[in-house]
């Protein structure tokens, strides 16, 4: 079943909301954008070591990193920056096909 399209205005206000946090998202390595993409999917750090083949305190330097990067306090804020930038730039968040299977 395909997800719901999100409306547009919502989309526009909620990038609004993050612009500084989606202006920083270029800042991120590769590896970090991976973690980026799976928080903003609602993965756990246990979830996301597990589907990247690391271990979980591997994650949690990862989820640091990107805190400081984007300038936000928790992973819930990273999630929904990475939602709002999945809205903008690639489509859903679920589609995941940049990132390495099980």
């Amino acid at each position: 079943m395909a997800e719901p399209a999100a409306d547009p205005a919502d989309v526009t206000a909620a990038a609004a909301r993050w612009r500084p946090e989606l202006d920083r998202v270029d800042l991120l390595s590769e590896r970090e954008r991976q973690v980026f993409s799976l928080l903003g999917a609602g993965f756990s750090n246990r979830g996301i070591a597990s589907r990247l083949r690391v271990t979980e305190r591997t994650v949690k330097a990862h989820v640091a990193s990107i805190l400081a990067k984007l300038g936000v306090e928790s992973r819930l804020q990273v999630g929904l920056v990475a939602q709002v930038y999945q809205l903008m730039y690639q489509g859903t968040v679920s589609d995941s096909a940049a990132l390495p299977e099980n």
